[in-house]
């Protein structure tokens, strides 16, 4: 049992090795904008424009729930590497939080398997120590 408990303290430790990494996105100042840049394709309507017939215009957006309502709002060029920042951004943090909470999940179950080993040697040791003890009559 002991070669239990000690690989799942090294498991453990392991695992709070990557912690350290985790909080550098969460201690980041930039701002984060909750949406998704994608490219936006349609025609414009003009019987002679050379959409009409083949590829369409296309143009950036970005998608999000501003002020409590989904939005699409087209995004212009000069603009773009800005609002795709924000965004990665948002998505890195987002990923970073899942990861934490795969994170704390297999540290507890990990936890939970070193009580367990922990509390399995206890009674162990106390059945040990118990045979010592005086017997006494019940009444």
């Amino acid at each position: 049992m002991s070669h239990d408990l000690s690989s799942l303290r090294q498991q453990l430790r392991e695992l709070q090795q990557e912690l350290p990494l985790l909080l550098e996105d969460f201690l980041g100042r930039e701002p984060l904008l909750p949406g998704s840049l994608y490219t936006l394709r349609r025609r414009c309507g003009k019987p002679t424009c050379h959409c009409a017939g083949g590829e369409p215009h296309a143009s950036m957006a970005l998608s999000y729930r501003g002020q409590g309502r989904p939005q699409n709002i087209s995004v212009p060029r000069e603009h773009l590497r800005a609002v795709r920042k924000l965004t990665d951004d948002y998505r890195r943090f987002r990923q970073a939080r899942s990861q934490l909470l795969r994170l704390q999940r297999q540290t507890l179950k990990l936890i939970d398997g070193i009580e367990a080993a922990r509390v399995g040697e206890g009674e162990r040791r106390f059945q040990k120590l118990r045979a010592s003890f005086p017997s006494h009559r019940r009444r």
